[in-house]
């Protein structure tokens, strides 16, 4: 019976994955950003701006135009925060309106590409979106 303590340990041992400890990855500085909004459907495009990293965890700011199925354009933007490990992947909120949009991306060289999702009420709107560095810090 001593061995299914030790055999759960040793199977949350290899799940951690060494690429996800210890510091992050360099997002600092300005990233090309597009998205697309499903429903109802809209387009996003402006700069995604990484402004601070410690460790893992990062801040900045995201300022795009929307434009709707009809055309009309607004203007968009809210401040980030999020985790980016080491590994490939990327993880943060933006706060756009009343609910964040969580930002779920694979960041391949200097490139983040994944979807995103906005919980708010009884309303989910869902989307994909890329990001490419401009400019580093």
């Amino acid at each position: 019976m001593r061995r299914f303590p030790l055999l759960a340990l040793v199977v949350v041992a290899a799940c951690a994955s060494p690429a996800d400890q210890g510091p992050g990855r360099d997002l600092l500085g300005a990233w090309r950003y597009t998205a697309t909004q499903s429903a109802p459907t809209a387009s996003l495009t402006g700069t995604f701006t990484v402004t601070t990293q410690t460790g893992s965890a990062f801040g900045g700011r995201l300022e795009v135009q929307e434009t709707d199925a009809a055309g009309v354009l607004r203007s968009r933007a809210g401040a980030v925060s999020g985790r980016a490990p080491a590994s490939l992947s990327v993880d943060f909120d933006v706060l756009l309106g009343t609910a964040p949009r969580r930002h779920v991306a694979r960041v391949v060289a200097d490139t983040m590409e994944g979807n995103w999702v906005e919980t708010g009420g009884t309303s989910i709107t869902t989307g994909v979106f890329r990001a490419v560095r401009i400019a580093g810090q």
